[in-house]
Order: structure tokens, then C-alpha cells, then sequence
């Protein structure tokens, strides 16, 4: 899976058991006096915490879009997951539903994301007439059958290796796996309808069975 993603453009995460992949954080690494892991920890059900893929997806998609550096460095971001975006996830899944229920749940806390909409859409086989035609970066939280993804773009980023290229560097963030970066956008555009395909097989959808997708830009 994603063999075409860039390796300096790559993270895919090497330390699960520190830092338990896409799982609410442990008893010890969480804050005291907070309820959230009552919730989303440790319990019968799930002895390795809550998966939080929702809330990674979320949580990446505002970091990708506010231009936070460890968000698409490949060099930092299992680092930048195990010590900031596990948690800033977990409490993000806490609040329920998609992207747009987050922005939403933010919002009334008077946390701004700093993210805008563009829209929502129902896609079987990603194409590049689904990229948003819009600012420097996008974003989209991606559902796709009992499972959340992100993908996104930026173009330029001045610490980007391929800062002199031409075209945008892409990246799809899976929960499971880490960070996969690209620097072809076919590439990319490859490698997220494998992706597709594969998680149909997998939840027994037929072969046009549609994600939901989520586009963000900047504000």
C-alpha cells in the first residue's frame, strides 16, 4: 500500500509502541484531572484505547492548513504525533462526528481553526478535477467506510525539500500508517484510489461505493 509515495516526503510511523498508533493515549501519558479517557482510553472493549482516526484527520487537516511545519516534515512528524497531535486528536474525537462537527465544537470554545470550508462530496474514484482550485493549501477529511483519512496539498512551503519544484507536494495522512508524501500529483492521485479500492474489499462495498469528503482552504 502507497508504494508510490516520495520517501523524503515519507513518515510512515515506526514507533507504535510508544506511542500507540492511532489509539487514545495510556492513563500515563494523559493530563490529570481530565475526563476525556473515561471516554476514549483503556476499557473492555478496547484494551489498546479508542482508535482516534477521526480526530488525526481532523486535527492534521487544521495543522496542514495553518502551515504547521511538523504537519508535512518528514523528519519530525512521528515525533510531532507522539507528543502533540495523539492528544489534540483524542480530544477532538471526543467531541463526535466528522470534521464539520469539530470545526463546529472549536468554535463555540472560542478555539478558531482557521480554516474555511469549500465543500462536500460524495467521490467513488478521486480524480484531479476534485482538487480544490483555490490559496497555497487545502485540505479534506475523508470517511471512508468505518475509517478516516486526510489528504491535502501545499504549494511552496519554503521548508519543503522540493521547494524549487513546480507543482504542489501532496500528502495523505492514514492513521494507521503515518504520513505519505508526494511529490507527483499522480502519484498521490494513484495511491489514494488504490487506498479507496482497498477499503471496499475489506467492508465488502461494491466497486463505485462513494467517500465522503470534506474540502478545506485556508480563511
Amino acid at each position: 500500500m502507497f508504494g508510490k509515495a516520495t520517501p523524503s516526503l515519507t513518515a510512515k510511523f515506526q514507533n507504535k509502541a510508544i506511542h500507540g498508533g492511532n489509539h487514545a493515549p495510556s492513563a500515563a501519558d494523559w493530563f490529570g484531572g481530565d475526563d476525556t479517557l473515561d471516554r476514549q482510553g483503556v476499557m473492555a472493549d478496547s484494551p489498546r484505547g479508542h482508535g482516534i482516526c477521526k480526530g488525526v484527520a481532523s486535527s492534521w487537516v487544521i495543522a496542514l492548513i495553518n502551515d504547521v511545519d511538523d504537519a508535512t516534515n518528514a523528519a519530525t512528524y512521528e515525533s510531532y504525533y507522539t507528543n502533540f497531535l495523539r492528544f489534540q486528536a483524542t480530544m477532538i474525537k471526543d467531541a463526535g462526528g466528522h470534521i464539520n462537527s469539530h470545526v463546529a465544537s472549536l468554535s463555540e470554545m472560542n478555539v478558531d481553526p482557521n480554516i474555511q470550508h469549500i465543500e462536500t462530496k460524495d467521490i467513488s474514484r478521486f480524480s484531479s478535477g476534485d482538487i480544490p482550485k483555490t490559496g497555497r493549501r487545502w485540505g479534506a477529511y475523508i470517511s471512508v467506510w468505518g475509517h478516516d483519512i486526510a489528504i491535502g496539498s501545499d504549494c511552496g512551503k519554503s521548508k519543503n525539500p522540493f521547494k524549487s519544484r513546480s507543482s504542489d507536494a501532496f500528502f495523505i495522512n492514514e492513521p494507521n500508517t503515518g504520513l505519505l508524501g508526494y511529490q507527483n500529483k499522480n502519484d498521490f492521485i494513484f495511491d489514494l484510489n488504490e487506498y479507496l479500492a482497498a477499503r471496499r474489499v475489506k467492508k465488502k462495498k461494491n466497486m463505485n461505493a462513494t467517500g465522503a469528503f470534506w474540502f478545506y482552504k485556508e480563511k
